[in-house]
């Protein structure tokens, strides 16, 4: 089977070479590398473009991409190449030498439509902040417990699970599914497995496939990716409700219980709505003190717990009033042409 490796990105100059380096020093070389593009600012096709001219270790296509976000630039990257086995990857990423070796056996099993492997995160910066957010995003607090996030955890090896980081595919299942759907600017990889599992076909974590994810680098940066995570889940859902998992349930609550102690506590001060307020600080504040035993910054573990949790949130109940607001305006839209007609 022929192998390609499809790298959607935007803005990542300071990470895509040493991608290409770890692609380059793999047990298993891709046949060929496309990067799509998706806009990038900050110089990151030169980058990209500097390193092919240096490097013939395989081919690396250089396409733009439609700014649309990643499922569509992922649609773009698999139609530029014929190979056989897709391996999606991002651009703040870097795999180990065995990993595309172990995508493509994990792969090759014919009940396997979606294989992955484990993440280690590591800081986007060398502050205190960014370490507390690698901290953070891998802790069960903020991670909501995926397997794909603890890599030490002991298992079954491979398992089958709901969605993998950076899958491996055949490009037959990426045509039976009609590709990634360009509707879903994030949770477009969620969305890809839950219709491959809805086909019959298994997600499997392998954690012999291991990669490095370097998280972001400060609190507003997390606050924008936690948002656009909310908010597209929730139009997601709205293609099938049953794709909510369980464990997503306390942080779409987050919000409204913050709200609805807030004004508990104001109507009806008291013992009772004060425990009811202090419910949520106290386990996040539980989560910073259990990464502060490790040496995170205690102050930045609660805030960066803070962001992730209220930003998620807060994009998944905007997604809903945003919608209903579109909704609305189109409906009266076309109530204004009918009645002019």
């Amino acid at each position: 089977m022929t192998c390609a490796v499809v790298i959607p990105c935007r803005n990542e100059a300071a990470h895509i070479g040493a991608l290409l380096d770890a692609l380059a020093a793999q047990t298993v070389r891709p046949d060929e590398v496309v990067v799509v593009d998706d806009g990038s600012t900050d110089g990151t096709a030169d980058v990209v473009a500097q390193w092919s001219s240096r490097n013939r270790m395989f081919e690396v296509q250089l396409v733009a991409g439609s700014g649309r976000g990643p499922g569509a630039a992922m649609n773009v990257g698999i139609r530029t190449t014929q190979a056989d086995v897709i391996i999606r990857f991002d651009g703040h990423s870097r795999p180990e030498p065995e990993y595309v070796q172990w995508s493509l056996a994990t792969v090759s099993t014919p009940s396997v439509g979606v294989a992955g492997g484990v993440w280690r995160i590591s800081p986007g910066a060398a502050t205190p902040v960014a370490a507390a957010i690698a901290a953070v995003v891998s802790h069960p607090l903020g991670s909501g417990g995926a397997l794909y996030r603890h890599p030490d955890v002991a298992g079954d090896n491979p398992v089958r699970v709901e969605t993998v980081p950076f899958g491996t595919f055949r490009r037959s299942l990426w045509e039976q599914l009609g590709g990634f759907d360009e509707a879903l600017s994030a949770n477009e990889d969620f969305d890809f497995n839950y219709r491959a599992r809805k086909l019959g076909q298994d997600v499997v974590l392998d954690r012999r496939i291991k990669a490095t994810y370097f998280a972001r680098a400060t609190l507003g940066a997390l606050a924008r990716q936690y948002f656009r995570y909310g908010f597209w889940k929730f139009q997601m859902l709205r293609k099938d409700p049953r794709a909510l998992h369980w464990r997503q349930l306390p942080p779409a609550l987050v919000l409204p219980w913050i709200f609805f102690t807030i004004a508990w506590m104001m109507a009806a001060p008291g013992a009772l709505s004060g425990a009811a307020a202090m419910a949520y600080p106290a386990v996040v504040l539980a989560g910073a003190v259990h990464l502060a035993l490790g040496g995170t910054s205690a102050v930045a573990a609660f805030a960066a717990f803070f962001t992730v949790h209220v930003a998620w949130s807060s994009g998944l109940w905007c997604s809903m009033f945003v919608r209903r607001q579109a909704s609305a305006g189109r409906s009266a839209s076309q109530s204004g042409r009918t009645d002019h007609n």
